[in-house]
């Protein structure tokens, strides 16, 4: 009853929202319910269905996988909370002399301060294993100053704190920041469908992508769908959102995040602990996740926004639910979709 439900619904808000496509995974809730749902295409102009393996860029559902680092690394003992960027950074400046305060917590809660990310240059990518520290390295963060000091503690959304946390795990660990994502967290997790290094799935490869991958949508100046000119991708923003993957391992991400496999049961104390009230919706922050409540329950998730793609990512402890929904075109309210479904699932 519940599928045929959400089928329904599926088939609907592709329609309603004027999307190419849609997929959603869920799984939890009473009797262990799972359910992998796709609606419309993968490629928009050629017709061609989407499927539940289909891959998606997931863009800043990317900094979940930054922050379950960070905390990987501190149950280690290889870093502090609340140590100083420069602890780890010797090298790292910027114009603003606050940013000697800045702490790996408030990177992780986007209250250190930092502005954002003004240009990722999607149509200028870079694929070398240097392209993220001389980002960190480069005159739009050097030459930057802090919108306040760190230590007000006041949420502002910075892309710019993950391309440093980023680093960060790659001077602690001894390995680029791919690699450590992927032989701590993909490959204990099988999640085989994804990769934080979107380029080796053939998006610049004269034969074409991998033929999993989505193509990015937008919309033009007549309101049709149409392809974007260029996939989301640019190592030098791996931390803050190169994820590639689909339903499938954001199931797997999800469901061992809920029965505590990834950190520790202590760890996941700090990782949901509130740091900051976001101002334009009254969520909090918390260490990478973000935590809201909806229906009488609390959840945390993280959404992602880039060209061409959309994602929404969220769990309830205590249904041991998780939801990802995903869409392949600028713009979709793959977040306002996701609360649907949990009301679906608990009204």
């Amino acid at each position: 009853m519940i599928k045929e439900k959400l089928d329904e619904f599926m088939r609907k808000a592709l329609v309603n929202y004027d999307l190419p496509g849609l997929a959603a995974g869920v799984r939890g809730g009473a009797n262990d319910f799972v359910y992998h749902g796709t609606a419309g295409y993968q490629d928009w102009m050629d017709h061609k269905p989407l499927l539940p393996e289909h891959i998606f860029h997931m863009a800043s559902v990317t900094k979940l996988f930054v922050g379950t680092s960070i905390l990987q690394l501190w149950e280690r003992g290889l870093l502090e909370l609340d140590g100083c960027l420069t602890d780890y950074l010797p090298w790292f400046s910027m114009k603003d002399e606050r940013y000697r305060g800045i702490t790996i917590r408030q990177l992780l809660s986007h209250t250190a301060g930092l502005p954002d990310v003004k240009d990722y240059l999607w149509d200028q990518p870079e694929t070398d294993e240097g392209a993220l520290e001389r980002y960190v390295r480069s005159s739009e963060v050097k030459d930057a100053y802090l919108l306040w000091a760190p230590a007000e503690g006041r949420f502002s959304y910075s892309n710019i704190g993950y391309e440093i946390l980023g680093v960060v795990i790659a001077a602690v660990s001894g390995m680029p920041f791919e690699d450590y994502v992927k032989r701590n967290i993909f490959v204990p997790l099988d999640m085989n469908a994804s990769t934080l290094l979107s380029f080796e799935r053939g998006i610049y490869d004269g034969n074409g992508p991998d033929e999993n991958l989505c193509t990015p949508h937008e919309k033009d100046k007549n309101n049709k769908i149409v392809r974007s000119p260029h996939f989301p991708y640019n190592r030098a923003h791996g931390p803050s959102s190169t994820l590639t993957s689909n339903i499938f391992d954001l199931e797997k991400w999800g469901q061992a995040h809920l029965v505590q496999r990834v950190l520790k049961e202590a760890t996941y104390e700090q990782a949901w602990k509130e740091q900051a009230i976001v101002p334009n919706n009254g969520e909090h922050i918390c260490l990478s996740w973000f935590r809201r409540e909806q229906n009488g329950f609390v959840l945390y998730g993280h959404e992602g926004t880039d060209n061409g793609f959309r994602a929404s990512f969220w769990l309830c402890p205590e249904l041991n639910l998780s939801i990802i929904v995903c869409a392949n075109i600028s713009g979709a309210p793959v977040k306002k979709i996701n609360k649907q479904i949990f009301d679906l699932l608990t009204y």
